[in-house]
């Protein structure tokens, strides 16, 4: 324990507000750290992954500067057609202005989550499993939204995009964990880089001639 006398003492002071300094820079440190391996983990393993990825980012940039509450999921290894079942099919070709039009208040959809698959709007106005953990969702001040887009990550490969309606705040949820988003065009542009360039190879090796065609 602390002696009585040590709380008020000027050294005493003096060393709490060091280590507070200290805690504080420490804390901006790892925050950026954060922020530099989220962005590089969206640019370099999510987006190049994504068809319509610059549609898809466009749509949740202008959905957060807009205060305007979404749920949006890209279907990847594992099906997520029983959940498309739940709202209402589309099978309409990905845009930005779709997306917007579907998660604008007033749309009957708008509630609802999207499923998008390749390049199509799978369904929209769907209905996804909560996370049981609602404690901490409470606790961190997180809505029905966020609980629905872990829950799906936690029973599916899905990579789920939330957008909060009080914030304008940007997550994605993936294998039952929850992140914040950082997203910028530069993190897109990059993503189409990486995308561009993997496609690049890929063709390379398709096409480069083998030592016995020689």
């Amino acid at each position: 324990m602390i002696e009585e006398s040590s709380v008020f003492s000027p050294q005493s002071c003096e060393l709490t507000r060091s280590l507070l300094t200290q805690v504080t820079q420490l804390r901006q440190m790892l925050d950026e750290v954060e922020r530099s391996l989220q962005e590089r983990h969206l640019s370099c393993c999510v987006f190049p992954l994504l068809q319509g990825a610059e549609e898809v980012a466009s749509a949740i940039h202008r959905l957060s500067a807009n205060r305007i509450g979404a749920l949006i999921a890209v279907e990847r290894r594992m099906s997520l057609e029983d959940y498309a079942k739940s709202g209402t099919r589309l099978n309409a070709q990905l845009s930005a202005s779709l997306l917007l039009s579907l998660f604008y208040p007033g749309n009957p959809l708008h509630d609802g989550a999207v499923i998008i698959r390749g390049d199509l709007i799978l369904a929209a106005g769907c209905i996804f499993p909560l996370s049981a953990n609602h404690v901490v969702f409470k606790d961190k001040a997180l809505g029905t939204r966020h609980r629905a887009a872990v829950g799906l990550s936690q029973v599916s490969d899905a990579i789920v995009f939330v957008v909060s309606e009080e914030t304008g705040r940007i997550s994605l949820t993936l294998g039952g964990e929850l992140f914040h988003v950082p997203l910028g065009e530069s993190i897109v542009e990059r993503g189409r880089g990486v995308r561009t360039g993997l496609q690049s190879l890929w063709n390379a090796e398709v096409t480069r001639p083998h030592l016995t065609d020689m």
